[in-house]
């Protein structure tokens, strides 16, 4: 119904409280923006986090969105700030996290190896302990997709949900280790 609407058509629409012409704009543009994403983050995960982050933060602020050129050059300057942010704010500590998930890869990266060790330890109890505090499904999830490396397609067959709602879990769980995790920063 909404295909046939520019993309500030939908905006104005979205502004008026019509929720489909959010749904048209996100899926016109998600595929596209996590590709964009994925050529900076070598990383499908991130990058739909990422594009999610900024349509939910679309989708709060619908009411009073303000765009002053077009839409995508709105979404595309939002998700390359996003980006640049999660690069600022995650590039130690997502390194450490996934050194600690990938147990059969443990790499040092200063010439102090026993205090990287010892970091390397901590920081594997603080993920332990943060997995065990993420609402049962999520930690479902994120077991599934970080520590046996299931696809979201075999998670979502696996658990008999939808891939949105693994990808869903995937973004709480992530967003929470950041959270749990930010001492490691």
């Amino acid at each position: 119904m909404y295909k046939k609407f520019t993309d500030e058509e939908l905006v104005e629409l979205l502004k008026s409280g019509k929720d489909k012409a959010f749904d048209e704009l996100y899926f016109r543009y998600r595929d596209i923006l996590v590709r964009f994403v994925y050529l900076r983050m070598k990383s499908v995960a991130i990058s739909e986090e990422i594009v999610q982050e900024v349509f939910t933060s679309i989708w709060e602020r619908r009411k009073t969105i303000v765009i002053q050129k077009s839409f995508a050059a709105y979404i595309y300057t939002s998700v390359r700030y996003m980006t640049l942010d999660y690069f600022k704010s995650h590039s130690v500590t997502d390194q450490y996290i996934q050194e600690v998930l990938d147990k059969n890869t443990i790499s040092f990266s200063s010439h102090n190896v026993t205090e990287d060790f010892i970091y390397y330890e901590e920081l594997q109890k603080a993920v332990d302990k943060a997995t065990m505090l993420l609402p049962k499904k999520s930690k479902e999830v994120f077991i599934l997709s970080r520590i046996k490396h299931y696809s979201n397609k075999e998670i979502a067959d696996e658990l008999n949900v939808s891939i949105e709602t693994v990808k869903y879990h995937i973004t709480y769980s992530l967003k929470f280790m950041r959270t749990y995790l930010g001492e490691f920063n």
